[in-house]
């Protein structure tokens, strides 16, 4: 059983440092121990004077379709599929903050707009940023000194827009299926707050592993010639009782699935009660609903397939596999940007307020549309606003970990 850990750290003490370089570099010795961990080929390790040479950690693919799949999808649509979502946010941001749209729920949905901004942002610039690396040193540069912090950072805008979307379904099936007493204290502005708060805490909390699992390297990229930097794993990343439980288990628990199952629920019995309780409901809500959660699990579930069968896929797949994180990579994005969509076809009250505030158009006093309006009180009242919030919200959830 320890034959190969012997290899591997003999390995590691035969690497070849240059003559006249410092051994004593926090670099060498970094190296050294992702080779003893099997973590990085040694065949790979190269220098240029004292540097390691680029591409010790990060190996760009070489096959041509690849490259271009990844040009057109990743670092062309994804880009501008993103800039929509970062504007869309901000405008959907602004609608729920405005005075007369206030209320437990639209809070939570103008949170979500902001952590989705985030996600987009984040996005962005790990996804497309890296399509362009290969051909640009001062892509390269950046890419590899900021990717280590705008990783974790996009992870924890992604949990948070997980349990903003939690919060909202929570609070319209407290609204709609639960006693006067129960809608009462949920649409508390201290309750509210206090919710929102430790969704923003638990998001931190949950994705701080995420800050230990790489390091940067300076490294010379002799294709482009100059001194560069490198994201490298750190050997937490591969450490299998932290893959299980933390990729595995807790991500299925915390990002993936509980979530997933708690909307469907949620949604289940809001359809329930408005079918067979007292308040009113229609057909396209409940054609809405199921269409946003088939939305929800098609943007989802390739993201949650990649993270608990990730070492098992990257076997059997090799480099194929590639197609299927730049799809998943996509569909983050994706489902972090279109929820403005939703909100203006399926919102009389959030579309009259934006077009009131952008086109200086009056506001209707009925709803016509689609779907029922929400409603903008302070103490929302069993009404048709909740059921139909959460028709639009599943959409906006993203429980996917950035590959």
């Amino acid at each position: 059983m320890d034959e190969p850990v012997d290899i591997y750290e003999q390995a590691a003490l035969n690497m070849s440092i240059p003559d006249g370089c410092d051994v004593n570099r926090a670099v060498y010795a970094s190296i050294k121990q992702l080779i003893s961990h099997d973590i990085i080929d040694p065949s790979l390790v190269g220098f240029q004077n004292c540097e390691p040479l680029c591409g010790i950690c990060y190996h760009g693919s070489k096959e041509w379709d690849y490259i271009r799949f990844n040009i057109i999808v990743i670092g062309i649509i994804l880009p501008i599929v993103g800039v929509f979502g970062i504007i869309g946010n901000a405008i959907s941001a602004f609608v729920y903050s405005r005075p007369e749209m206030q209320c437990s729920t639209n809070f939570y949905l103008f949170s979500l707009a902001c952590s989705d901004t985030g996600v987009a942002l984040t996005g962005i610039f790990l996804f497309s940023l890296e399509t362009f690396r290969p051909f640009s040193l001062t892509v390269a540069r950046m890419s590899g000194q900021l990717s280590a912090i705008v990783y974790p950072m996009g992870m924890i805008a992604q949990t948070c827009s997980v349990y903003f979307t939690v919060c909202a379904g929570v609070d319209c099936f407290v609204q709609v299926c639960l006693p006067e007493k129960v809608r009462r204290m949920f649409s508390r502005k201290e309750t509210v707050h206090f919710l929102a708060i430790c969704v923003v805490i638990f998001s931190v909390l949950y994705n701080v592993p995420h800050f230990f699992e790489g390091f940067v390297i300076d490294c010379y990229h002799k294709e482009l010639g100059g001194m560069s930097r490198e994201v490298c794993p750190a050997t937490l990343r591969y450490n299998e009782l932290y893959q299980s439980i933390y990729y595995k288990y807790m991500y299925a628990i915390f990002l993936a699935v509980g979530p997933l199952v708690t909307l469907i629920v949620l949604n289940t019995f809001i359809i329930g009660f408005s079918v067979f309780g007292s308040s009113a409901s229609n057909t396209d809500d409940t054609m809405s609903l199921i269409l946003v959660v088939l939305l929800f699990i098609s943007c989802n579930t390739i993201a949650l397939i990649i993270n608990i069968f990730e070492s098992y896929l990257s076997e059997t797949l090799g480099s194929k596999i590639n197609y299927i994180v730049d799809l998943s990579n996509f569909l983050v994005v994706f489902n972090s940007s279109f929820n403005i969509i939703i909100y203006i076809k399926y919102s009389r009250p959030f579309a009259d307020t934006l077009f009131s505030y952008f086109c200086r158009r009056k506001p209707k006093t009925e709803s016509p549309g689609p779907g029922p309006p929400i409603m903008i009180t302070e103490k929302p009242s069993r009404s048709k606003k909740c059921k139909e919030t959460l028709s639009r919200l599943l959409v906006a959830s993203q429980p996917e970990v950035l590959i």
